[in-house]
């Protein structure tokens, strides 16, 4: 843990995403793919703000590049 750059000390939540190595492709009808050496990942554009959903939530293409963040009880 004493690897990772301490997040407070950043002006802009985009810049240690330098410190990570990581790609970001564009987005695409409300979603932007994310990779880096060793995941990817596919973040959702919900309420403006783009969101990495856990592996329980449930995600709904709500139309015009939006997406609906719901939860699954099935656990």
């Amino acid at each position: 843990m004493k690897d990772l750059p301490n997040i407070y000390d950043w002006n802009k939540p985009y810049d240690i995403l330098d410190v990570f190595d990581t790609n970001i492709y564009k987005d695409k009808f409300g979603v932007k793919y994310v990779t880096s050496a060793s995941e990817q990942m596919l973040l959702f554009k919900i309420n403006g703000h783009y969101v990495l959903p856990n592996r329980n939530d449930l995600v709904k293409y709500i139309g015009n590049g939006k997406w609906e963040l719901g939860w699954n009880n099935e656990s």
